[in-house]
């Protein structure tokens, strides 16, 4: 459903609704009309009732007055322009002790006797405040400070002269009650200056306590700040040394590790350590292995001792011969040298390997070990140093916080006893002039009394003299639960209503002459039928084959039903009425044909449907009509009219006569009509507003819609013309409309003619 659809449906359930309020509210008022007698009745005794009232009620006369509040100081302060305390606002409070006991009694004293005994002559003393409160009253306009104030007494001089004592008791006790302000306002704040110095000192001595805990804090000023900024530096510059110790002690455990792992592998110690450590370590491997410059000048002295022999012996060969002695001795010389030079390098790797595996190694381990714990030393005391000022700088920010509250407190503390002490000093100068009251409307004595007043005696006695009869006639209504207009019919039921049937005289006779369209055709009453024949025939609908049936037995279902076939038929249709009632067959029994033939052998006759419609079909006296009764009584009525073999016969019925009319039984009493009603085109409910109930005919439409028949109309029976007005439809009846439907094979009682049996 689109948006649009909503709103529409919205709208129409919205007129709907209203239109229904509207239709209630016009019922009622035609009930109030045909009920007026009631209402009359009711308006009547109250007017009676008021004015009996009036005259012997006793006269209560008022007297009033206006009292003026103003406040000039608030009780403790004494500023004339303070605003801690608006009369406005405290006018409930002003209003509430003028009805106070002690003002009351005040007021008794001050009044006369004579006027004392008017109203509380024959109470007891006890009750005499209690009284002069309930006729007392005190009130105030919104957003003013005038008090309105009002008695009632019996006699008009008494309600003044009371009331006037009340305002002198009044301002008796507020003059009484302002004097012992000042002093109780003094004692007071004494007592609050005095609480106050003792919390200031208080805080005071823990001020000085927080600052001798923290030396370096001097003042609660700019400098403490920078002493918190410079102990945050020193925690970052430690955050980062912090930082870089751990860092340095991890490099040295990794190295410590690498090393281990070098010395297990068998790896170069020598090239590791000097590329590794630092210049102490290289220096340390350098002294363990016996490097440095001394070797180099050892190899620097042979090499120079080389070059020596081999200049000597070059001196010598120029003297000596090849085989001297001399040049052999330094050959021998020169060739031990050079070899010695030659096998110094290997010799040396030698004694370094041996060196580095025996002494180098553990020199190293225990060297790093050492650097180690030096390190982890070193962190742990950078760690303390930052923990302690990071502690520092917690508490000294705490103490700055505190320090901070302190001073804010001890200023408010400052201000208050600035405040009081002001307060203190200036009660003297507004001793007893809190608050004033002067009379802006004195009390006078009234002419005509407040009650009982004329106007408001006729209005009390109309208002509940139509209250209770327009209730009287409400109750009633809801009482009678029955449908009394047409319009309450088509409301109800969402329907129209197609005829209604004024109530007729039994006729004498059996057969067709009880039926009052064949006995009198011409008489008034057959109008009504008539007039339902039109009413469907212009029907939208197709109405060729129609079930009539009603709410309840005892209705007129049959009555309407034999008399609209016979209209037909004179109208010159050719009309079939069937008697589907196998049950209590009201049709069959009033034309005399309860016998073997009829509907129930039709429907369960093995012969094919021509010969046993032949075999059961009748023609009647009346040109143009035949009848299928009822026939015996069979022990499953609903079963064969759901059969199709009732289909078939209707379908038949159809395509040889013009009209077709069923009469089933009523709708709440069994399923019958249910079953005939969804084989045809409509269905025609038979009401009788003097019987049947509102809930129950609902009902029945509810049922033949639910059940899927469309629902012609309703046709509104045994209507007494007499009745003109209002209501429309009569009480009183002649015939018998016993009707029940059990198993019994007779019914109840039989209708004559112009009875309305069902």
């Amino acid at each position: 459903m689109t948006e649009q659809d909503r709103i529409l449906t919205g709208s129409q359930d919205g007129q709907n609704a209203a239109a229904t309020t509207l239709h209630l509210i016009f019922r009622f008022l035609r009930t109030v009309r045909l009920r007026k007698g009631i209402l009359v009745a009711a308006l009547v005794m109250s007017t009676i009732l008021g004015m009996t009232y009036y005259i012997t009620a006793e006269r209560i006369y008022e007297s009033t007055a206006s009292l003026y509040v103003v406040r000039k100081g608030s009780g403790v302060t004494a500023d004339a322009t303070s605003t801690s305390a608006n009369p406005v606002t405290e006018m409930p409070t002003y209003i509430a002790l003028m009805s106070e006991e002690e003002v009351i009694a005040r007021a008794l004293k001050i009044l006369p006797e004579k006027y004392r005994r008017v109203d509380l002559e024959g109470y007891p003393q006890s009750a005499w405040i209690r009284k002069v409160r309930d006729n007392l009253q005190a009130s105030s306009a919104y957003n003013t400070n005038v008090m309105d104030i009002s008695y009632r007494s019996r006699d008009p001089r008494a309600a003044a002269a009371m009331l006037t004592a009340m305002l002198a008791g009044y301002e008796r006790w507020l003059n009484e009650t302002n004097q012992g302000l000042s002093e109780q306002g003094l004692k007071t704040l004494g007592t609050r200056l005095e609480v106050i110095e003792q919390e200031v000192k208080s805080l005071q001595a823990r001020r000085l306590q927080l600052k001798a805990s923290a030396p370096e804090l001097v003042d609660t000023g700019e400098r403490n700040q920078n002493s918190l900024n410079t102990i945050s530096k020193n925690i970052e510059l430690l955050t980062q040394e912090y930082i870089n110790a751990r860092r340095r002690t991890e490099e040295a455990r990794t190295t410590s590790q690498e090393l281990q792992r070098a010395i297990a592998g068998g790896e170069d110690i020598l090239q590791f350590a000097m590329e590794a450590l630092d210049s102490a370590g290289r220096q340390l491997v350098e002294q363990s292995m016996g490097l440095g410059t001394q070797d180099s000048y050892h190899v620097q002295r042979i090499m120079q001792e080389i070059l020596d022999l081999q200049s000597h012996l070059t001196e010598a060969r120029q003297k000596y011969g090849a085989r001297h002695a001399r040049i052999r001795a330094l050959e021998a010389e020169l060739q031990v040298k050079e070899k010695y030079l030659a096998d110094f390098p290997e010799m040396q790797r030698t004694r370094t390997d041996t060196m580095t595996r025996d002494v180098l190694a553990p020199r190293l381990v225990q060297y790093l070990n050492q650097q180690i714990l030096k390190l982890e030393l070193n962190e742990k005391a950078v760690s303390e140093r930052l923990a302690a000022e990071q502690s520092r700088a917690q508490k000294l920010s705490q103490t700055l916080t505190e320090l901070g509250d302190l001073d804010r407190q001890i200023e408010h503390l400052y201000e208050q006893q600035s405040s009081l002490q002001s307060q203190s000093d200036g009660i003297g100068l507004n001793k007893d002039t809190f608050l004033s009251t002067k009379v802006s409307s004195r009390p006078t004595v009234p002419i005509r009394p407040v009650s009982p007043r004329l106007p408001i005696a006729v209005l009390l006695s109309l208002l509940i003299g139509t209250g209770t009869g327009l209730a009287v006639i409400w109750v009633l209504d809801i009482m009678d639960d029955r449908f009394r207009t047409p319009e309450e019919l088509k409301l109800h039921l969402d329907t129209q209503v197609l005829s209604m049937i004024p109530r007729m005289s039994e006729l004498p006779g059996e057969g067709f002459d009880a039926v009052m369209c064949h006995v009198r055709p011409h008489s008034r009453e057959v109008e009504a039928f008539r007039a339902l024949r039109t009413s469907i025939e212009f029907s939208t609908q197709d109405t060729n084959r129609l079930v009539i049936t009603s709410t309840e037995p005892g209705d007129g279902k049959t009555t309407v039903s034999m008399n609209l076939s016979v209209a037909y038929a004179q109208s010159g249709k050719r009309t079939l009425v069937i008697d589907a009632d196998m049950r209590r067959p009201g049709l069959s029994t009033l034309l005399g044909l309860r016998d073997d033939v009829g509907l129930s052998r039709l429907l369960r006759s093995a012969d094919d449907l021509e010969t046993a419609i032949a075999a059961n079909l009748r023609t009647t006296v009346v040109q143009g009509l035949d009848v299928i009764s009822c026939g015996p009584r069979p022990v499953n009525p609903a079963e064969l009219l759901q059969s199709e073999r009732f289909a078939a016969l209707l379908s038949w019925a159809e395509t040889r006569y013009d009209q077709i009319v069923v009469d089933a039984p009523p709708v709440l009493a069994v399923s019958d009509p249910a079953i005939a009603g969804r084989l045809v085109d409509a269905v025609v409910l038979v009401v009788r507003p003097d019987k049947d109930r509102r809930r129950m005919v609902i009902r029945a439409a509810e049922t033949l819609r639910t059940l899927g028949c469309t629902l012609l109309g309703v046709v509104v029976n045994h209507l007494n013309l007499d009745d003109a007005g209002g209501y429309g439809y009569g009480y009183g009846y002649g015939y018998g409309y016993g009707y029940g439907y059990g198993h019994d094979q007779e019914p109840d009682e039989q209708s004559g003619a112009g009875s309305q049996p069902s």
